[in-house]
């Protein structure tokens, strides 16, 4: 989120060195220094998206395994009434 936030203040600093007549060869300097930063924030911002997934990828794994370990305390916990069931049924 933070390189999203960078990257929309870079373009909007590279937007305001729009080109002008006057300097052709100081723009091209900052337009290099433009592409450059813009390379860099392509870079972390695609860093920063593929831990976001690995973390969801891991969230989403961990959740999956506390439902079936949930489903096998469940499962217990029926054959435990059921068996209660059973046996205070045959001693009356």
């Amino acid at each position: 989120m933070r390189s999203a936030l960078l990257a929309v203040l870079l373009l909007a600093a590279c937007a305001s060195n729009a080109p002008r007549q006057a300097a052709p060869v100081r723009e091209a300097g900052e337009l290099g220094q433009c592409r450059a930063e813009l390379a860099r924030l392509q870079g972390e911002l695609a860093a920063e998206i593929a831990e976001q997934r690995k973390l969801t990828r891991a969230s989403r794994e961990r959740e999956a395994a506390l439902r079936r370990q949930l489903e096998a305390m469940k499962s217990i916990e029926r054959g435990i009434l059921e068996r209660e069931n059973r046996l205070s049924s045959d001693t009356r």
